[in-house]
């Protein structure tokens, strides 16, 4: 009995000895019997990847091994590669290196540390993905809803909210002053308007947009830069005396007087040599401008009140709020009357008598004032294609006992 168990074991020991071969090569075998235990280095830690454009930059920390010498990436199955030299210091060194040339797509890489005598780490692997020219052609710069030029000039510009799942985080506004700086200005995504002070008027102002694919990119991704008009110029600053309280340049020492800064033809001066200026009465504010005819004054025949300017190629919005409540427009211009807000090429408005104003090839546009309207449609839109100088104001033939109260001017340039 007892040999057959020293049989059994040797033969069992036979066999174990003969997987082993079959399951082990020449070589590794080699490793155990002729270069003892196998010498590792020590891997890389806190290995990441950092995507950019058509680059990754990686990082990691050599903490224990004193003996690595260098950091070794492949991908492509091993057919492409990097070699990162490390000097190690007596504590723990930070590696830190752009890998270039990868155009945009998604990588599986290999990392393995090397010391001197090429004996590496265990291998570590990890995905990271390139951006590049299919991410680029995907971006579209923030929209604009509105952007305005103040009488300050002021620019204000309303933005319109972007998808933040494209990587958008900002966009740039350059623009220049009134002093001829140029100045950039960084807008948050979050943020929806921006105002600038001092811009310089007839100049443009220039935006594009910033992306990062994701939060850890190492590149900005912009868009073109695109120069813009702002949407709305406000040239009221052209029109002098452009509000009430209306200033006078004359006044009989009581309610009417002469406006300051604008032409008031002999037929307006319909109260003793003065007229235009109101300077109050039975409930309606002071410092209007109203043309009344009537209560002992003469009926007013092609009256005029106008200011001259000259402004470039565009398209334009001229615009004369009036007084609605109480007496105002509810008692005033009747349909018997020809009273205009007017706008006509040259020096001097077009008359008003029977209504050929409206047919005058001086004429830009005009609006009829009637005592129906509402009290903010006296607007005016018109356009011209050169450098043209341009009057604007009031034309007016109105019977007895007429008025009606003017409380602003305001001037727009619309770009699109």
């Amino acid at each position: 009995m007892k040999n057959l168990r020293n049989i059994l074991v040797t033969a069992f020991a036979v066999a174990l000895i003969l997987v082993i071969h079959s399951c082990t090569s020449s070589d590794d075998y080699l490793k155990f019997v002729d270069g003892g235990a196998i010498s590792y280095t020590g891997k890389i830690d806190s290995l990441k990847f950092f995507p950019g454009r058509d680059r990754l930059k990686i990082k990691g920390l050599i903490i224990s091994d004193p003996k690595v010498s260098q950091l070794r990436v492949y991908w492509n199955t091993k057919k492409d590669s990097v070699v990162i030299p490390i000097n190690r210091t007596s504590g723990i060194d930070e590696v830190s290196s752009i890998i270039e040339n990868l155009p945009e797509n998604i990588y599986n890489f290999e990392v393995k540390t090397f010391d001197a005598k090429g004996n590496s780490s265990i291998s570590q692997y990890i995905t990271a993905q390139t951006y590049g020219t299919r991410y680029q052609a995907s971006l579209t710069d923030r929209k604009i809803v509105s952007s305005k030029l103040s009488s300050d000039f002021s620019l204000t510009i309303d933005f319109a909210t972007m998808d933040l799942t494209t990587g958008a985080y900002a966009t740039e506004v350059v623009y220049t002053d009134n002093s001829n700086v140029q100045h950039a200005v960084t807008v948050p995504v979050t943020q929806n308007q921006l105002v600038v002070s001092n811009y310089k008027i007839g100049s443009k102002f220039k935006q594009r947009s910033l992306f990062l694919p994701v939060k850890t990119a190492i590149d900005i991704f912009y868009t073109d830069f695109v120069s813009k008009e702002p949407q709305v110029i406000d040239l009221t600053y052209m029109i002098k005396n452009n509000k009430r309280p209306f200033l006078t340049s004359s006044t009989d020492g009581g309610r009417w007087g002469t406006l300051a800064d604008w032409t008031t033809n002999a037929a307006c001066k319909n109260h003793g040599g003065y007229g235009g200026w109101d300077g109050g009465c039975c409930g309606n504010p002071p410092g209007t401008i109203n043309l009344e005819s009537g209560w002992g004054a003469p009926v007013i025949t092609n009256g005029k009140i106008y200011q001259t300017i000259t402004l470039e190629a565009g398209t334009y919005i001229f615009n004369a709020p009036l007084l609605a409540s109480g007496s105002g427009l509810n008692s005033g211009y009747t349909l018997s009357d020809y009273v205009y807000l007017a706008v006509a090429k040259g020096s001097i408005l077009p008359d008003s008598s029977g209504g050929v104003l409206e047919t005058d090839p001086a004429t830009l546009g005009f609006k009829r004032i009637v005592n129906t309207m509402n009290s903010e449609s006296a607007i005016i839109t018109f356009t011209i294609t050169q450098s043209t100088q341009i009057t604007l104001g009031i034309s007016t033939t109105q019977g007895n006992e007429r008025y009606g109260h003017f409380l602003s001017f305001s001037l727009f340039k619309k770009n699109n």
